[in-house]
């Protein structure tokens, strides 16, 4: 066992349990709420005829391998199929291991959800036999693990161990939608079974204590998964370390999350899946236990990510982020920061602009397993059902987003309606940083250049995903950028200026907003000889005059994933090209002495539509510089 502080107090703080006497008056007399109590109903029907507790001869595997190799969707999980596993967009199948594993892990997981959904049920349904139905699956689902837990094989091959899941990330997820259901039920369940709870806190707290050692999205989830275990155990000392310790929640805030709210990792994704475990720390151990900066801070992240956002709400998939990732897709976590956070949630109301149809949420810890309820837009979650307000505040004036720079994270943002132009030049955000200093997203109107994101780890096509052909980059020596962190030169409300330096080169780049659209230079100042290559995509097929296909070499660059690779004609040492989506920039590029450029479509557009590239590559000189300028409005 670790070393752990004195504690802070003599008794541990009481947790934030939902008000259930005014979610069942919500549910009587809001038409949300109803809404969301019946899905819940639904698909904890569903899950009692599908539910099938994996014991402990099969070993879990990590979720990550369940993700097609050739487009990178994920495998449909069927419950009554653990053998065969089938991408849900080509439908390609998929057997034996990893993916075997990973669907017990998925199964674990479906386990830790219904037991939320019988917790709620227990407490709101409004008829005896579902809620009898309901302490009777809690029941078994607890008495299973808490009975067998040690049984299981204490695993894992990519971040830690675990016994039921593969990796103690998953391990603590999975503690923490168990216990939070024993503390939300309470006393309507047997005190055998809450007995059983303790016990089986205590067994995990065994495997979990000794791996919490980190800054990071994971040691979060450790510490608040120790966090229930404390309070389902009483263990005041536990309590203390995962609160005041060197990797407690506090420390976890104060080194992990910049002073402008963002999370170290940078994407959304990774973000708010911290801000959910930090959350459901704060749910059992008390908001006192945050109180000061570090509850500043997370008060911070629940709301900087929508200043980040496009016109839509899609949060830009920086690193190891889900491409779909839009504020309505994390309203839940405002809606549950609400309760826990005071001075959370006044734009709420914001979170829902997105009308995008989904099925309800249920508040264990970072995820969820979607059951047979059907998809709707507006407030359809656990969270919001049992911490949210009853009606939604809405302070936002009207004012719109402006240019800011985040100098923390390194993100600096232009804009002018109808155009949004962001680079990236901080510091290296650890192992989720795709290493493209300098790059750049970009909306203008409907037509964008995202950042493609990342899909499942073990699925081949995120190789493309994170390579550096996959970015809007400069690539010095045709190698890949090393970790290492850039600098702000320079920023207004019309211009960013960043530079950084990798492989022999010092880069810097410049953003300017001009009337009509926006420039785009690099200036590069290397060994002369240096082969450069620059890049940029956008939605849709590039337009523009060509000549002959190209083959280029399939390198650790990702320029093997290109396609309908042709070069681009030249006029007077410059290139002119835009892409067939009706709100496409025109993009003039100024090529450099002994310069050429080509065009190729390539794969993984989060917007869905084709995935136009353009690229200019040549030797540099003692000084490069190359320009580019996109003008709105304008045809090529």
């Amino acid at each position: 066992m670790s070393s752990r502080p004195t504690p802070a107090s003599e008794a541990i703080a009481p947790s934030v349990v939902p008000d259930w006497d005014r979610a069942r008056t919500r549910v009587t007399q809001l038409g949300w709420a109803a809404d969301t109590l019946d899905a819940v109903r639904q698909d904890f029907e569903h899950w009692r005829r599908h539910l099938h507790l994996p014991g402990p001869e099969g070993a879990s595997a990590w979720t990550h391998h369940y993700f097609c190799d050739d487009d990178g969707a994920p495998l449909t999980f069927d419950p009554d199929s653990p053998l065969v596993h089938r991408c849900s967009s080509c439908d390609r199948p998929y057997t034996g291991e990893p993916w075997d594993g990973a669907w017990r892990t998925r199964m674990h997981n479906v386990a830790a959800s219904q037991s939320v959904r019988a917790a709620v049920l227990a407490r709101l349904a409004d008829d005896q036999e579902t809620r009898t139905a309901a302490i009777a699956v809690l029941t078994e689902i607890i008495t299973h693990y808490a009975t067998s837990y040690e049984a299981y094989e204490l695993h894992g091959v990519n971040v830690g161990k675990g016994r039921v899941t593969p990796q103690n990330l998953d391990e603590s997820v999975f503690t923490i939608g168990l216990l939070r259901s024993v503390r939300w039920a309470g006393p309507l369940l047997p005190e055998p079974v809450r007995e059983a709870a303790r016990a089986l806190a205590t067994q995990v707290a065994a495997v979990l204590e000794p791996q919490l050692g980190m800054i990071h999205n994971i040691h979060c989830w450790i510490v608040a998964a120790l966090a229930e275990c404390a309070v389902a155990t009483d263990e005041v000392d536990l309590l203390a370390t995962v609160t005041h310790g060197p990797f407690g929640a506090r420390q976890q805030l104060l080194e992990g999350m910049h002073p402008e709210g963002l999370w170290f990792e940078v994407n959304p994704h990774y973000h708010f899946y911290t801000v959910n475990a930090l959350l459901s720390f704060v749910e059992a151990a008390g908001p006192i236990a945050l109180a000061g900066e570090p509850a500043a801070r997370l008060l911070r992240a629940v709301e900087a990510p929508a200043e980040l956002a496009y016109s839509d709400g899609r949060i830009p998939a920086y690193g190891d982020g889900w491409p779909d990732s839009f504020l309505g897709t994390f309203a839940q976590t405002a809606e549950v920061a609400s309760a826990l956070l005071p001075g959370a949630g006044p734009a709420l109301a914001a979170r829902y602009a997105d009308e995008r149809p989904a099925h309800v949420q249920v508040w264990f810890g970072a995820n969820h397993v979607d059951g047979t309820s059907p998809t709707r837009t507006g407030r359809y979650s656990v969270g919001a059902l049992v911490f949210g307000a009853d009606d939604l505040p809405n302070v936002d004036d009207g004012t719109p987003l402006t240019s800011f720079v985040w100098e923390g994270p390194g993100i600096g943002m232009l804009r002018r309606p109808p155009t949004r132009v962001a680079m990236r030049f901080g510091p290296d955000a650890g192992w989720h940083d795709h290493h493209d200093k300098l790059a750049v997203d970009v909306e203008c109107g409907q037509w964008r250049s995202l950042d493609l994101g990342t899909s499942g780890y073990g699925a081949d096509i995120t190789v493309w995903m994170r390579s550096q052909v996959a970015h809007n980059v400069l690539v010095v020596e045709d190698a890949p950028q090393p970790r290492h962190a850039g600098e702000l030169v320079h920023a207004d409300d019309r211009s960013l200026v960043a530079r950084s330096a990798w492989n022999g080169a010092e880069v810097s780049r410049s953003l300017q907003l001009t009337d009509s659209g926006w420039t785009d230079e690099m200036e590069v100042v290397c060994e002369p000889g240096t082969p450069l290559e620059w890049l940029f995509h956008g939605d849709g097929a590039i337009v523009a005059a060509t000549g002959a296909e190209l083959d280029l070499p399939d390198d650790d660059l990702g320029h093997g994933w290109l396609t309908q690779v042709r070069s681009l004609s030249a006029h007077e040492g410059e290139v002119t090209v835009t892409w067939d989506h009706p709100d496409a920039p025109r993009l003039r590029i100024e090529l450099p002495p002994g310069w050429a450029a080509y065009r190729a479509d390539a794969p993984a557009n989060p917007s869905g539509l084709p995935l136009g590239l353009v690229a200019a590559r040549g030797p540099a000189g003692t000084t490069t510089t190359i320009r580019a300028t996109f003008s709105r409005g304008v045809t090529a």
